[in-house]
């Protein structure tokens, strides 16, 4: 079925599919994700999740080999799966990637320890995980990104107030009392007895998101890791102690040091987010920021325990594809990857199985090109697009 373009969802038999894929369009997508059936043991509408373990993996084996084959040099499979199967799929996927070519172990975070799930014994299961696969880690296109840090991190509490001035002449304050002087008090001790810790704490954080070019952290270096002439750098540097010594690196920003210490300023953790100045950090191995609740009326299928969030694949899709590359999603189900893939300008592949799915999947894509599905990424994407200067969901 052609859904728009190039764009495809397939009704068969995905190993059937791949093999055909596999010779018309080899090395062709950029990312692949899958969510194949977790082998639990249970019943759903749409199928029945119930092999014995060899079973499960002799079904497994001829498909992510060929998925490998599918993947361009610089692309990345992406395997969703709970703890019934993980080993049998690691241990697969070590075996047709190469274990030198994974990724670290995503933990997805998808539920609390509530409801009945908190009566069992032992500790309560409320993770997926994600593995993933380069085809070649030395050509790997991968996007770095960031997300909302929770809270203010305390680690930069020094203020410079002259931070245009030569660096030998910074002055490094506290920011705590910086900020009490700002306020009308004379000490962070005076300002917290009126305020009340959480409310001057909340304008700590006001204050240094406003100001982050001048607030700062110390960090010691790792000596063995850094060069031979950020060493001497750091040894000059805590030979003068009150001074900040500035190391010139090209193509990399300034070192600066004080005290044998680096010096790193708030700006470079802060990202405009809808307007507002965002404190961010990395991104980590442990997505606990993905609302798994609320999802049900996503792309207006219903498709109880087994639906993925659009956040979840839009974070995948961000850091392993760009706008125009290819994704491919063999286990298709209500047609998340598709819809998210179509919303963020990617062109996509999707293979189901059963008849009614595929049925439910076309029509949600259906709404995604025609403008009328304004659930999920929809607004996220909107903004994006206006950011880039506007895109139409019609190619």
């Amino acid at each position: 079925l052609v859904v728009q373009g190039d764009n495809l969802v397939v009704q068969g038999d995905n190993l059937t599919v791949l093999a055909k894929l596999a010779e018309e369009r080899p090395a062709s997508f950029a990312c692949v994700y899958l969510d194949p059936p977790f082998n639990t043991g249970r019943t759903f509408e749409a199928y029945r999740d119930r092999l014995g373990a060899a079973a499960w993996a002799a079904m497994m084996r001829p498909r992510l080999a060929l998925l490998r084959d599918l993947l361009a040099p610089s692309g990345a499979l992406v395997a969703e799966i709970d703890d019934t199967e993980l080993g049998t799929l690691l241990g697969l996927l070590d075996e047709i990637f190469g274990r030198e070519q994974r990724l670290p172990i995503v933990t997805v975070v998808r539920s609390a320890a509530t409801g009945h799930k908190a009566r069992n014994k032992g500790p309560v299961n409320v993770t997926d995980y994600l593995l993933i696969y380069a085809r070649d880690r030395t050509r790997l296109a991968v996007q770095p990104l960031d997300r909302p840090r929770r809270g203010y991190d305390h680690a930069y509490r020094l203020f410079v107030p002259n931070r245009e001035d030569a660096p030998e002449a910074w002055r490094f304050e506290p920011l705590g009392r910086t900020v009490a002087v700002a306020l009308g008090f004379g000490t962070v001790a005076q300002a917290t007895r009126r305020l009340g810790r959480s409310a001057f704490e909340r304008e700590l954080a006001a204050f240094a998101l406003a100001r982050p070019r001048h607030v700062a952290r110390l960090a010691q270096p790792r000596f063995e890791a850094i060069s031979v002439a950020a060493r001497e750098a750091v040894r000059s540097s805590r030979a003068r102690p009150e001074t900040t010594v500035v190391l010139t690196r090209l193509g990399h920003p300034p070192l600066y040091l004080r005290g044998g210490n680096r010096v790193l300023f708030l700006d470079r953790k802060v990202r405009v987010v809808d307007g507002e100045a965002t404190l961010v950090e990395a991104l980590t191995n442990v997505w606990d920021d993905v609302p798994f609740q609320g999802i049900a009326a996503e792309g207006g299928v219903r498709f109880v325990r087994n639906k993925k969030p659009e956040r979840l694949l839009m974070r995948v899709l961000q850091l392993f594809s760009k706008p125009g590359d290819w994704v491919l999603d063999p286990f298709l189900g209500s047609g998340t990857t598709a819809a998210v893939a179509h919303k963020m300008q990617r062109r996509y592949v999707g293979i189901e199985q059963s008849e009614e799915m595929v049925s439910k999947a076309t029509e949600r894509l259906r709404a995604v090109v025609e403008g009328r599905d304004a659930r999920g990424i929809t607004r996220d994407e909107a903004c994006r697009a206006r950011r880039r200067g506007g895109w139409s969901s019609r190619r």
